[in-house]
């Protein structure tokens, strides 16, 4: 128990729901989300990769649950003409060690306890777990030049009139909007290049909608610029590109500031 303690004091300590399993008892959970996650990554990244001349050997997907989103992004950016040295998806949880691919390597593990430094980590619904997540993501820097996060934004004023409680049943540990999401990133010493407002329910797969996500959500959408819909009505993520301090050595970002 002590060492249990002292572990997650320093950020280290990954909850026994995910390392069990339990959380992903269903090996396909949330995969139904994989090509809206990867086709709004590739949205705002091809754009910034291009726009600075940026190569990409190496990626990890910390994190990677089934392992769809990391086979789609691996597959979108081969067909942009992008070569990879490695490509990995790492997972506490033990399912991932039934994942196979032949060209990506699954690996049951802490990416921060890895000895692993690439060019590239997504981490997609990833810290908002996580009991220190400054210090997490501090540590995932050390391994990597760019960070690229998809951040929930659960602190709406809908989801605060519902007292997050139901967010709490899904592991959330940290409820942020733009602003905070944004704020934590400098915090964790990143420096954020770009980012981008998601919405899930106008993403062709998205199945099953209801009258609610076809009609009156779109509808809102457009009369309120993204902030204040998110900000409102929760139903909105942000996709977020961060250097960590070897990728503003890496890379030139002169034109950034211009």
């Amino acid at each position: 128990m002590q060492n249990h303690k002292n572990n997650l004091y320093k950020g280290q300590s990954v909850d026994p729901i995910y390392s069990s399993g339990k959380y992903f008892e269903d090996p396909n959970k949330y995969s139904k989300d994989a090509q809206y996650k990867a086709d709004n990554f590739l949205k705002i990244f091809l754009g910034f990769v291009r726009q600075y001349n940026i190569t990409i050997h190496s990626y990890v997907d910390v994190g990677c649950g089934s392992g769809d989103i990391t086979r789609i992004i691996s597959s979108s950016l081969k067909k942009e003409g992008f070569t990879f040295d490695i490509m990995k998806g790492y997972d506490v949880s033990p399912h991932v060690q039934t994942i196979r691919h032949e060209e990506i390597k699954f690996v049951h593990g802490d990416f921060c306890e890895s000895d692993e430094f690439v060019d590239l980590v997504t981490l997609f619904d990833v810290f908002e777990h996580i009991p220190d997540p400054i210090h997490f993501i501090q540590r995932v820097a050390l391994r990597c030049k760019i960070i690229v996060f998809k951040i929930p934004l659960d602190y709406s004023l809908k989801w605060a009139h519902r007292d997050f409680h139901y967010k709490l049943k899904k592991g959330h540990l940290l409820f942020m909007d733009s602003v905070s999401a944004l704020n934590l990133m400098t915090l964790a010493g990143l420096r954020v290049v770009d980012y981008e407002y998601a919405h899930p329910f106008l993403h062709p797969s998205t199945r099953d909608k209801s009258f609610r996500q076809k009609i009156i959500l779109p509808f809102v959408l457009r009369l309120l610029k993204p902030f204040f819909f998110s900000k409102i009505l929760g139903h909105s993520s942000l996709f977020v590109i961060t250097l960590t301090q070897k990728g503003l050595c890496d890379i030139d970002l002169t034109d950034y500031f211009e």
